[in-house]
């Protein structure tokens, strides 16, 4: 019995495949990292989500024509039940600068305001739904959350880069903005005043 466990214990051995650190490390999965997956998503949103951007005043107007149609024919996309995102551009003269928003005078879209927020109301999650990036690519809630919210981060970033590093000193001045309109269908008609809020994906100042 002794000589037939030696012989197993010798068998044993022979067949089994000693690994390196190194390469027990390349087995393991790779970790998740919120902060480069919300860069990877960043690029991938400022390359995609406006490549075919519309003049926002023609979408607008659309939509208070007829939603259901204006999705259809701009191509938005649904996000979430309820919402149809526009990539939308347009260009107007800053009447209200500060550190979160800028309000837009847009030609064709007199009466109401352009909103582009630089702060608190940027919607990462938004941005991060409309790349494709879902709940299962995730490890969970918490990695899941954090990438929107990292989103926001670069959002602002990047808003703030093309402003001039100062969005509160543009009071007057010429900005051009490419990004996100998104609507949600409360079932009623839209509102012919109310604001149109543009996640900014590039912004730009004339001059």
């Amino acid at each position: 019995m002794a000589a037939g466990l030696a012989v197993l214990g010798i068998a044993m051995v022979l067949s089994t495949k000693f690994l390196t650190p190194e390469e027990v490390e390349a087995m393991r999965p790779d970790q998740f990292d919120p902060q480069k997956t919300a860069e990877e998503l960043h690029s991938q949103a400022r390359t995609e989500l406006i490549a075919d951007a519309q003049e926002l005043p023609e979408v607008a107007e659309a939509i208070l024509e007829d939603p259901e149609a204006a999705a259809e024919e701009f191509d938005a996309a649904s996000p979430s039940e309820d919402v149809a995102a526009y990539s939308v551009e347009a260009s107007g003269e800053v009447r209200e600068a500060g550190e979160d928003t800028l309000i837009l005078d847009v030609d064709g879209l007199e009466g109401r305001d352009v909103v582009i927020p630089l702060g608190a109301a940027l919607d990462g999650n938004l941005i991060r739904d409309l790349t494709g990036f879902q709940f299962g690519d995730a490890p969970g809630q918490t990695g899941y959350q954090q990438v929107g919210t990292d989103l926001s981060t670069l959002l602002r970033e990047g808003a703030v880069e093309g402003l001039g590093g100062d969005p509160a000193a543009l009071e007057g001045e010429q900005v051009t903005v490419r990004g996100v309109l998104s609507q949600t269908d409360t079932g009623g008609s839209p509102s012919a005043d109310a604001p149109l809020s543009v996640q900014p994906l590039e912004l730009e100042v004339a001059g």
